[in-house]
């Protein structure tokens, strides 16, 4: 009996070791990570600028976006911050879920599509677990990371608000030179053809930042008002209060439009309004997201 117990107790030692080792090799691939991401952290200088359709402002002054919720150009003006230079890929997500225990249910047209779940791809996640996922990097690191608001992303796709219609190296659409042509975009979607690919394969904005307004549409913090601009305040605006809406921002395929720099979009937060039946088919690999560190 005796010896049955100190190979018990010697079992479990070894037990116990194996699991602080196990957590030791999680936390250091946490650390990994979050070091990662926030060196991968593009500085942007506050200032001040019009945010909205510039259209009329510039060229042949006419609108450059069909939608009437970005007519109202406003003065905004931002403190310093840091956007992501590219969106969280599925490598970077996949471990936070694993780490976290989390298990969304997969994207159905993922399943029909696989090359959508390759490690460089930008993943396809609700607006809560993108949030979750800035705000565990802010813990991890202990800096202020969140998702961006609707008046940082467009400020940094125009690289600190200057009149680029697309936040593009030149600020022009030109597939197959500094976005992808469509049948690129076939290739990096299994024949699906929607605007999704690896991050980081076509040139950066002026500012640094890759596929801003390309490669799905990303989250921001904000609710959505279609009249938010008639009252939005000047200093750093966070959106409406209360909403039914996230503000989306960039390209979910059919148009070029919903690249421009000022096109708004916006969907529910809520996964069974998301795409569907949440739990059945996942989230569309079009919602995507990249953090900010505040100051």
């Amino acid at each position: 009996m005796r010896k049955l117990i100190v190979v018990a107790s010697v079992a479990a030692g070894l037990l116990t070791g194996c699991d602080q080792g196990n957590t030791a090799g999680s936390e250091k691939a946490a650390k990994a990570l979050v070091d990662k991401s926030v060196s991968n952290m593009v500085p942007v200088q506050g200032g001040e600028f019009l945010m909205g359709d510039f259209g009329p402002l510039v060229g042949e002054k006419l609108p450059f976006s069909i939608q009437q919720d970005d007519k109202i150009l406003h003065k905004v003006i931002l403190s310093d911050f840091s956007m992501s230079k590219y969106k969280v890929t599925n490598d970077d997500f996949n471990f936070y879920l694993k780490v976290t225990d989390k298990n969304p249910p997969m994207d159905i047209l993922a399943k029909r599509h696989p090359s959508l779940l390759k490690g460089d791809y930008p993943a396809g996640v609700i607006w809560q677990l993108a949030k979750d996922y800035c705000q565990w990097l802010g813990k991890k690191s202990g800096k202020k990371i969140d998702l961006p608001t609707e008046a940082q992303w467009e400020f940094a796709a125009r690289s600190r608000g200057q009149y680029f219609p697309f936040a593009t190296n030149n600020g022009e659409f030109l597939p197959g030179k500094n976005v992808p042509s469509q049948d690129e975009l076939n290739k990096y979607t299994d024949g699906m053809g929607l605007p999704i690919y690896p991050v980081g394969k076509y040139p950066s904005n002026p500012l640094g930042l890759y596929d801003m307004g390309l490669s799905g549409s990303e989250w921001t913090n904000d609710w959505y008002a279609a009249d938010y601009y008639s009252h939005s305040p000047v200093n750093n605006p966070q959106g409406p209060e209360q909403g039914t809406e996230k503000v989306l921002r960039g390209n979910v395929g059919g148009d070029r439009q919903y690249a421009l720099t000022m096109f708004r979009q916006s969907a529910s937060p809520l996964p069974e309004e998301v795409d569907g039946d949440y739990e059945k088919y996942g989230v569309g690999p079009q919602y995507v997201f990249r953090c900010v560190i505040n100051k």
